[in-house]
């Protein structure tokens, strides 16, 4: 192209100049790779494509200072593959075109046609950025980010904003002809005369595959046995670089070598959802469903050029598979690295779009957890990011924090980690809609450093988990558990509740009890209640009986008094020790007959805990980053799907949140059958008998105290059928006043109103220079403790 200056203004952007490329001698094919050519079709970084100048790359440079019109100059360049990943064919000379720094992909779009010469209405130009994943004082590395949407464009556009020591930004563009509707249907019909001629070989012999031959084949004809030599058809060079638009791999597809060539067969089978087995010796490819059939067989090149595909029998006959998570990790790193905190539905949504596979919950979340931890290092090398990572959780979510680490002399700029507490402020903001209860329990790490997850939730009106605050800490000689629970607790009540008169529902831990008992402003903040379940297993491993344990769970889940002293006899018969040994416990913390004021809500245990939070448990080793950014990624997902149900719940004119509309259905089925006798003159007392015949049970209610002798009203804070009985009885007055307004439909909205922000990418995250470098626990000697 001769070298031009020009001013012409294309849509309010400015090309300020054109210039003359170089290096005639190298041309490019679409996917990027690079081969020598003697006589170039065009000159530099342009490649002839049916008889079309093809444009191969493009790079953007530097963004304006100007809050107000920052733009961005865009040079059309060319892309090869490195160690540190993508960069552009130096000795290349770029076009210049200025773009703002708030552009739209389609108007970018429709700027990069104009200014290339291709027409939009003839081909398709995609973009791919050249993204930085890591930098670092001497170091930079980057990854490839596909330009999808206004999003991901604008992330690419705000580099330099982020990074200054990066004044280029750059991507590679891919222009592809658009196929007509004439050119779609040959394709269509010549993809079915290869799946047709490959089932055609099958249904000849099961044991033949379609084979490349190159040479002339004999064949006897006539009575004469005179041989008829029939020249096959030259085979048109397929190159790798075409075989993803292919329906099938086919016979004489070239690959640069077998790493290329197993990608490939791996690819097109994961995409397929397919799995098989490689024998490397002989470069053979083999579906792993024996009745299927599948095989590929390749060859090296007689020049040693590459490897070709020689025999090959397809498509697969079997069902497809899932996805395996490794695959999908290497997948994903890029994506995730970019957008940490994508969810694993709209993971799952992404690679059904890119690829057209689809792949389970479970097997997702496994592939993430294996991205993440591939992005953020190993348990050991996780501790140095864990600064950086709770910064940038801080910064996009506002999320409170608190570090502990050990110093020593002897190592100034290091520390040993100790324990880190984080809470969202999602959580904190709901916290006050929610009922005044918190159960707190512990996940033990399956991991070399010994030590636990903290968890404190509460329950929404739905009686669902609500997570509130999270720690984890390492088991040291240095830093008793005690000191650990004494922490976690200040912690809550400074930074998340910052309310009082709260119960507090834990396992009846030793520790727990001395670290809440030996501060005041604990007794104040919260009262004490046992975790029934893990009473029930305390108790199992001093007196081993299933039988009495059974009955110390009956006797703890009684509404009534009487049913209590009931199963107590029933212990006390069978061991008078076991009798003794739960005396000594304060009644009102384990058994709910006991429960003064209700306090609890009727919530016995906090098992739910460990049945959401688990999979620590189950990974070995799990760096603790992956595992805060996948608590991270479940409280988001939660926070959004909880949100939308109760918003159309609100719509629809629900008053109270569906639970206890279904329990009041129920009650107001069952008081049907109940009499009501008014026991005294004030109308507030009255005495409900559940049908009519002699014997049945009588309950008194209290109306003005907010007491039914069953129980309910009392410990769940909605009216029982007895109290549904008397308001009808009333003239049927609205029972729904007695219903706490935790139950509300508005306050469930207003519990889960935040929402949560993406994480930065990972490159973005600032380092947090106020920390020492943290290193696993016990790496050095501790002398004091740092919280920060």
């Amino acid at each position: 192209m001769e070298a031009q200056n020009t001013n012409t203004q294309i849509q309010g952007r400015q090309i300020d100049e054109i210039l003359p490329v170089s290096r005639p001698e190298r041309w490019c094919f679409t996917d990027g790779s690079w081969k020598d050519k003697e006589k170039a079709s065009g000159q530099g970084w342009y490649s002839t494509l049916e008889g079309f100048d093809s444009l191969m790359g493009a790079r953007n440079v530097r963004a304006s200072l100007s809050p107000l019109h920052a733009e961005v100059e865009a040079l059309i360049w060319a892309m090869e593959y490195g160690p540190d990943g993508p960069f552009y064919q130096e000795g290349s000379i770029p076009r210049v075109m200025r773009v703002e720094s708030k552009t739209d992909l389609p108007t970018f779009l429709n700027d990069l046609h104009r200014v290339t010469g291709f027409d939009k209405a003839k081909f398709q130009i995609d973009l791919i950025g050249r993204y930085p994943s890591i930098v670092q004082q001497s170091l930079v590395k980057y990854m490839r980010l596909p330009i999808v949407d206004d999003s991901s464009l604008e992330t690419m556009l705000e580099v330099p904003s982020y990074h200054p020591s990066i004044t280029n930004i750059e991507l590679y563009i891919e222009v592809k002809p658009l196929v007509s509707d004439g050119s779609r249907k040959r394709n269509r019909q010549e993809d079915s005369i290869v799946d047709a001629d490959v089932n055609a070989n099958l249904r000849d012999s099961s044991d033949r595959w379609t084979e490349d031959g190159e040479s002339t084949e004999d064949r006897n004809c006539g009575d004469g046995g005179a041989a008829e030599k029939i020249p096959h058809k030259k085979k048109l060079l397929i190159l790798s670089s075409s075989w993803l638009d292919e329906s099938e791999l086919q016979i004489g597809m070239l690959f640069r070598d077998k790493e290329e060539l197993d990608n490939a067969v791996k690819l097109y089978s994961v995409r397929r959802q397919r799995e098989y087995h490689a024998y490397e010796s002989s470069a053979t490819f083999e579906c792993k469903n024996g009745g299927c059939g599948w095989i590929l067989k390749a060859a090296e090149t007689k020049k040693g050029t590459g490897f070709k595909i020689t025999k090959y029998r397809g498509p697969h006959t079997c069902k497809p598979s899932d996805v395996c998570s490794d695959f999908l990790a290497g997948e994903l790193q890029g994506l995730i690295k970019a957008q940490p905190s994508l969810s694993t539905s709209e993971l799952i949504k992404w690679v059904k779009e890119e690829f057209g596979y689809t792949v389970s919950g479970d097997n997702m979340w496994e592939a993430k957890k294996k991205a993440i931890t591939s992005i953020l290092g190993d348990l050991d090398k996780s501790f140095s990011v864990l600064p950086k990572f709770m910064d940038a959780l801080s910064s996009s979510n506002k999320m409170v924090t608190d570090l502990q680490y050990s110093l020593s002399p002897d190592h100034p700029k290091e520390a040993s980690f100790r324990s880190v507490f984080w809470a969202f402020q999602q959580s904190i903001k709901g916290f006050p809609h929610l009922r005044p209860m918190i159960m707190v329990d512990t996940v033990e790490l399956s991991s070399k450093h010994s030590g636990k997850l903290l968890v404190a939730a509460g329950f929404d009106a739905g009686n669902r988990l609500y997570p509130l605050a999270f720690a984890i800490v390492v088991t040291q000689e240095s830093f008793s558990t005690e000191e650990s629970w004494r922490w976690f607790f200040e912690c809550i009540r400074k930074k998340v509740t910052q309310r009082e008169s709260l119960c507090l529902i834990t396992s009846p831990d030793p520790e727990i009890i001395s670290a809440l008992n030996e501060e005041p402003e604990c007794r104040q903040w919260a009262q004490h209640r046992f975790c029934l379940r893990h009473l029930c297993l305390k108790f199992y491993q001093v007196f081993h009986s299933n039988l009495m344990t059974e009955l110390v769970y009956k006797a703890g889940s009684s509404r009534y008094v009487s049913s209590f002293d009931y199963y107590l006899k029933k212990i006390e018969k069978m061991n008078p020790e076991a009798k003794e040994w739960l005396d000594q416990l304060p009644r009102q913390q384990w058994v709910l007959a006991y429960d003064d004021g209700g306090i609890r809500f009727g919530i016995m245990e906090t098992n739910s805990i460990f049945t959401t939070y688990g999979f620590v448990n189950k990974a070995l080793d799990l760096p603790f980053t992956t595992c805060v950014l996948l608590i991270f990624d479940h409280l988001a997902e939660v926070f959004k799907t909880r949100r939308c149900l109760i918003s159309e719940s609100v719509k629809r004119g629900d008053k109270y949140v569906k639970r206890v509309v279904t329990k009041l259905d129920e009650y107001a089925v069952a008081s049907r059958a109940h009499s009501v006798l008014q026991v005294d003159q004030t109308g507030q007392r009255f005495q409900v008998t559940e049908g009519v015949k002699v014997g049945k049970k009588r309950y008194f209610v209290h109306l003005g105290d907010g007491v039914c002798a069953c129980g309910v009203w009392q410990l769940c804070k909605y009216p029982c059928s007895h109290v549904l009985a008397v308001c009808r009885k009333l003239n049927n007055i609205d029972h729904l006043q007695y219903v706490n307004d935790y139950y509300s439909t508005q306050h469930s909205l207003e519990v889960y109103a935040a929402g949560f922000n993406p994480v930065p990418g990972v490159s973005d995250w600032p380092e947090a220079t106020e920390f020492p470098r943290l290193v696993p626990p016990g790496s050095r000697p501790d002398v004091r403790t740092v919280s920060q």
